[in-house]
């Protein structure tokens, strides 16, 4: 599954982004996560096929704007990152990865 977050610039989520990728991986349905800003994720989706976009809990504000953007992409689900999942560590990594799973089933 691939996987796009976007926040405030790109930088903030790449350690979480990373772990996420540890914990699907040891769970069995392994999943490649990219981070972008606010300023270059449509362009990222133009450039490849992403399953998923989900948007940082520093940029909820934005989260209408970026759905809107999402939606001209057939396929594509949106979803704010819940604050309590977006840290990279473990516990709140494999919440994250959860909550992944239920939206895309």
């Amino acid at each position: 599954m691939k996987v796009m977050f976007v926040c405030a610039g790109g930088m903030s989520t790449t350690m979480t982004a990373k772990k996420l990728e540890e914990i699907s991986a040891k769970q069995g349905a392994p999943m490649s996560v990219k981070a972008f800003g606010t300023s270059d994720f449509e362009t990222a989706l133009q450039a490849e096929k992403y399953d998923i976009v989900l948007v940082a809990p520093q940029i909820r504000h934005r989260f209408d704007t970026i759905k809107n953007v999402v939606s001209k992409f057939e396929g594509v689900k949106c979803e704010k990152i819940p604050p309590q999942m977006y840290a990279p560590m473990e516990p709140a990594v494999k919440k994250l990865f959860a909550f992944i799973s239920e939206v895309m089933n």
